[in-house]
């Protein structure tokens, strides 16, 4: 019989998110072992600058792991809590929402308004569009951090707000090809789907499709641009819940289709359900969610808190 040696408590590793590692960023950045940005992603330039650090202190351990030792020497405050990392809990049953925050709000109402629905529904997580002029707003909420990609195509229009508790890891961009002309004859960028992986066992990814686009008897119908980029996306995100599938993981989509639950054809959401063999879960709207692995239950459409869209719940839990 073989028995497993007690882990030894940890404070970060590679796919690791949240305010521990920006703050871990940050002094590693200040020592000039960090390149480019500090953006709360444990990721492999994290990882190249912990192993600089400890081979320029002369440690003879140079793993990428950031233990209760490394966290002392270089002065990360509150980093452990009971020996455990920010973001340590796995819970098979999670409580998420999606919610787009429309475009043109006051930012500090809109951090305000999302703070009280985390806070009143009790939520693990929340689907978010339309996010880009709010990243600081929504980033201070307490008991939670915000997953967004501000680099990405569409300069981080989507995120994933995740309580701080909750593991979340390998976050993702997934970016259309091509963006498309708006109804102002302006260049509107190509959008992007932010994922991450949650509790371990599902993958998450907030989606706001591009719109003015309609399937009818099977066939888009709208422009060219917006056709080929609805479709780049739905083709990317197919790819992308396959290969979470593979890893064995759950897969849960959800945000603003633009497009019901109903309509069919190549690059559809409902092309993209089958392709990616998820089950759709239709609102009634353009809000709704897709999912596979999981059992979702408690599905509603809620008031929209001063969006022009829905906010909508569910919970969710692993098979």
């Amino acid at each position: 019989m073989r028995i497993a040696a007690p882990q030894k408590p940890r404070v970060m590793d590679l796919g690791d998110t949240g305010s521990k590692v920006r703050q871990l960023e940050t002094k590693l950045k200040a020592e000039g072992l960090l390149k480019g940005k500090v953006d709360s992603t444990f990721d492999a330039r994290t990882e190249k600058a912990v192993v600089a650090w400890k081979k320029q202190n002369h440690w003879l351990n140079d793993s990428a792991v950031v233990g209760r030792r490394l966290a002392d020497e270089l002065g990360l405050k509150g980093t452990f809590k009971k020996g455990e990392a920010e973001g340590s809990q796995t819970p098979k049953t999670l409580r998420g929402a999606s919610y787009n925050c429309k475009i043109g709000r006051n930012a500090e109402t809109v951090g305000r308004t999302v703070a009280q629905i985390a806070k009143s529904k009790n939520l693990d997580f929340i689907q978010l569009q339309e996010i880009s002029t709010y990243r600081k707003q929504l980033e201070k909420i307490p008991g939670y951090r915000l997953i967004t990609f501000p680099g990405s195509k569409d300069r981080g229009e989507t995120g994933i707000l995740v309580r701080d508790s909750l593991e979340a890891k390998f976050p993702k961009s997934v970016e259309a090809d091509v963006g498309w002309t708006n109804v102002r004859g302006g260049v509107a960028q190509p959008r992007s789907t932010t994922t991450v992986r949650l509790a371990g066992w599902l993958r998450v990814g907030s989606v706001h499709a591009p719109p003015g686009i309609d399937w009818k008897n099977g066939r888009p119908v709208g422009g060219e641009q917006r056709i080929r980029s609805y479709q780049s996306l739905t083709k990317k995100l197919a790819a992308h819940a396959n290969r979470a599938q593979a890893r064995g993981l759950a897969v849960l989509f959800g945000g603003d289709w633009n497009e019901g639950a109903r309509t069919g054809g190549p690059g559809s959401p409902s092309w993209l359900a089958n392709k990616a063999g998820l089950k759709k879960h239709p609102t009634g709207g353009i809000d709704w969610v897709m999912s596979s692995g999981l059992e979702l239950s408690k599905l509603r459409r809620g008031a929209k808190y001063g969006s022009d869209h829905p906010l909508v719940t569910y919970t969710v839990k692993a098979r």
